[in-house]
């Protein structure tokens, strides 16, 4: 029996002024689907989820949602409808608590009190946010705001679902529980859902899924129809060296493009011949060393790449070069083990709140320092202390060898910080930021023309001085601040979740500037991000939680102490996941959802190989395959942060 079409657009068309942002859209959603929208940044998914939603009109079209005519009277199925903003908490009353929030909503949705009620504290405790009932909504971390949104949105119980980007910002713990609140939702209600993501794993959750570019759908489909839709094969290469052997295979002809994926390479091949011969016997010529070479099974993310990407596209690197090659460069050519962070026994304390708590790090000349934790854990208020910006309550520290506590000024001075949020004035245009802040940090008039110049052939923007910057896509006005925070040639840059938000094309060329700095010219670079294929790209890693560092060391070294406290991964795809994972994650300690897998970890492989299918099948669930595999270091994330927890409550635990 066929599902029915809740949504169907129809030859959809928008233009704003000069720019058209959908071109001839036709797509269906059926009922109880999760249907996923992805692309680009300007690739128009906003402007479609807010058309479809009734909240944006258009002239050009049919849409048709729960049988109304949208565009005609999109008012009459209103009552039915959730819809979620793209950002964090901008449907929220920042002044609100938890529950007032939630209440507000209820009440302009006509809610019956006692249905209300009821509705209420179950989707506060599914969400974990019953015990911050009276904490107001600015006080809330970046994943809390987003799970009390979809708690508003989902009080008056619509049966269409409109989310725009509902985890952008969002660590990897509150990712995972934004996810199993949309199925259980969708397993326990009448409910449909329409969401746009920039995370490709999670795409990789949705029933079916349309990948759009430039305003237009490129393909449509479920996750094994798009994938049988990558042009070329996908080899996964694993090296020593992955910028040595990024450069390398870009010189490869039948390479259509190659870029990291975690601790692997991710090379899509086009060319003539035995592919994994082929890149072994190109990379020996160049002088890479291959540890490991195989032909692997294409994600959504390879799909996306191949589908969009300018061929070998990547950083302007000239332009930095000659950036950083202007007087005052000469600073950097010290030994690659100065010390310029030094972070001793660091304290915050807001009232009876301590926010940073003992930390203790340092990070070497040229370093890319991740610095990684749930929204929440301190990485922000640690850095804006790093960064002078906040006094210490108690602690020590260098940077660029000024004292932490004595020098706020000249580290002011000496440093680069791109915020957390986008740090551009939106209404100025891209020469007017670029000419505020080379007052702010003091560059002189006689060199302000030829900077401005190179940072817009890094940013993409030559010729476009003159453009408003609100009016850029999310990954140009990323590169824009970079090169805004840059400009004074700092040794130090501090990178407040750079990408969050941004398309993998435009988070791989921002990571092609950071490799750059860091490598050639030994810039010192400290990054937060919740995207952990970036995290992996981090010379050493540290995690905090809760305020305190909970680890620290290389990706490699991270996942080795997760290996030996919990045993190797096992991945098993099956036809419903997420009723695999209730089940299976009952019996085995650590198990965890990634894209449309399972994740579980034993110490007894082999054991669990034979009985996974047992356990699975009274239930109905098919399991398609079951595989060792390495672990993704979103799972190390969510170890340690989970063992963080367990320990505090063990000592928080009356005796």
């Amino acid at each position: 029996m066929t599902a029915e079409v809740i949504l169907d657009v129809q030859h959809v068309s928008k233009s704003f002024k000069t720019v058209q942002a959908l071109k001839d859209v036709t797509l269906s959603v059926k009922r109880g689907e999760i249907f996923g929208l992805i692309g680009p940044d300007g690739a128009g998914k906003s402007t479609l989820i807010y058309i479809v939603g009734g909240v944006l009109p258009t002239r050009e079209g049919r849409v048709t949602l729960l049988g109304n005519d949208q565009l005609a009277d999109p008012e009459r199925v209103k009552p039915q409808v959730g819809v979620l903003p793209q950002g964090l908490g901008l449907s929220l009353a920042a002044e609100l608590s938890v529950e007032e929030n939630v209440d507000y909503f209820a009440k302009i949705n006509g809610v019956d009190r006692e249905r209300w009620r009821r509705l209420k504290n179950d989707l506060l405790e599914v969400t974990k946010l019953a015990r911050f009932r009276d904490r107001q909504a600015k006080n809330l971390s970046g994943g809390m705001k987003q799970k009390l949104g979809i708690c508003c949105t989902l009080i008056h119980s619509p049966r269409m679902i409109f989310l725009d980007e509902p985890t952008t910002g969002v660590d990897p713990i509150s990712r995972r529980d934004i996810w199993y609140l949309i199925n259980k939702i969708i397993k326990e209600n009448d409910v449909t859902i329409f969401l746009t993501t920039s995370y490709m794993d999670e795409a990789e959750r949705c029933h079916r899924m349309a990948l759009m570019h430039e305003g237009r759908i490129l393909a449509l489909g479920d996750i094994d129809h798009l994938s049988r839709q990558i042009d070329g094969t996908l080899i996964e290469i694993t090296v020593g060296d992955q910028q040595k052997a990024l450069a390398a295979l870009s010189r490869h002809q039948g390479i259509r493009v190659a870029y990291p994926a975690g601790t692997k390479i991710n090379a899509i091949f086009s060319g003539s011949g035995d592919a994994v011969e082929s890149i072994r016997a190109h990379a020996s010529n160049e002088g890479v060393t291959i540890d490991r070479i195989e032909e692997g099974i294409p994600t959504l993310e390879d799909v996306f790449l191949t589908k969009i990407m300018r061929e070998k596209a990547g950083a302007n690197q000239q332009a930095l070069e000659e950036f950083f090659s202007t007087p005052g460069a000469t600073r950097r050519q010290g030994s690659s083990e100065d010390l310029m962070i030094v972070v001793k026994n660091l304290y915050k304390i807001f009232g009876n709140y301590t926010a940073v708590d003992n930390v203790t790090f340092d990070v070497k000349r040229g370093e890319i320092f991740g610095f990684l934790g749930p929204n929440g854990a301190g990485k922000t208020t640690t850095i804006k202390m790093l960064c002078g910006l906040f006094p210490p309550t108690k602690g020590s520290g260098k940077i660029s060898s000024f004292d932490l506590m004595k020098e706020q000024w000249s580290i002011k001075k000496s440093i680069g910080y791109m915020s957390q949020k986008f740090s551009l004035y939106r209404d100025l245009t891209v020469a007017e930021n670029i000419e505020l802040y080379a007052g702010i940090y003091g560059v002189p008039r006689s060199d302000l023309k030829r900077r401005t110049e190179l940072i817009l052939k890094v940013a993409d923007l030559e010729g476009r001085g003159d453009t408003i910057t609100d009016s850029l896509p999310m990954g140009i006005k990323q590169r824009l601040a970079l090169g805004c925070a840059i400009i004074h040639q700092p040794e130090v840059i501090f990178l407040d979740e750079p990408t969050s938000g941004v398309d993998p094309i435009a988070r791989r060329i921002f990571w092609d500037i950071i490799f750059f700095l860091s490598r050639r010219l030994k810039v010192t670079v400290l990054v937060t991000t919740h995207y952990m294929d970036e995290a992996e790209q981090c010379d050493r890693i540290s995690l905090m939680h809760l305020g305190k560092l909970i680890a620290l060391g290389s990706s490699t070294a991270l996942k080795k102490q997760v290996l030996q406290d919990i045993g190797s991964m096992l991945e098993v795809y099956t036809t419903d996941p997420f009723r695999s994972y209730d089940i299976l994650g009952r019996e085995y300690g650590f198990c965890n959802i990634f894209g449309r897998t399972i994740h579980l970890y034993t110490k007894e492989l082999e054991s669990a190989k034979a009985t996974i299918a047992g356990k699975l099948e009274p239930h109905g669930i098919e399991v398609q395959s079951i595989r060792e595999k390495l672990m993704p270091f979103e799972d190390v994330f969510v170890y340690f942060c989970e063992k963080a927890e367990r320990e505090l409550a063990a000592r928080s635990a009356p005796r």
